[in-house]
């Protein structure tokens, strides 16, 4: 195949080091520059390097110089760097949808109607941080009690 990982790297790390200057596009000592281009192309175009790309006398493609991305910074980075903060996705759930929900489970249940009734009350008068410390808890034990869990997740993502 001629996508080679150990040669993309090497390409990242020796733009990284020049970061965020341009480094002549030439294909390292012993490799061929078929196959260089096409990895440098193929860096480009997941948005890892940037090349300036110009057409030989003969036809064929060539990059005069190129330079690695702010994502392939982040590609190079252990923590995944900016992109890895920015990417982080927050699930919020308002207290008021939590005790709803929790509500609602209450009022279905089999106990008897003097319960739920207490429950209710209690879930009602609830301060935020005991809200969301019994939602931490709802899911722990939702996860934990699921039967089959892998199977169930696997049914609901539709893998």
């Amino acid at each position: 195949m001629i996508l080679d990982r150990d040669l993309q790297l090497k390409m990242l790390n020796h733009m990284a080091a020049s970061y965020p200057q341009r480094v002549k596009a030439t294909p390292f000592e012993g490799g061929d520059s078929y196959t260089y281009f096409a990895n440098l192309q193929y860096l480009c175009e997941h948005g890892l390097a940037e090349a300036l790309w110009s057409n030989e006398l003969s036809g064929r493609l060539y990059a005069a110089n190129a330079r690695i991305t702010a994502a392939g910074m982040d590609f190079l980075a252990d923590d995944g760097g900016l992109s890895a903060i920015l990417g982080v996705v927050t699930i919020r759930f308002h207290e008021d949808t939590v005790k709803a929900l929790l509500i609602d489970r209450v009022e279905k249940s089999d106990v008897p109607a003097t319960v739920r009734s207490k429950l209710v009350d209690q879930i009602k008068a609830l301060p935020a941080e005991a809200t969301k410390a019994l939602t931490l808890e709802a899911i722990k034990a939702g996860l934990a009690n699921v039967p089959e869990f892998l199977t169930w997740l696997q049914t609901t993502l539709r893998l």
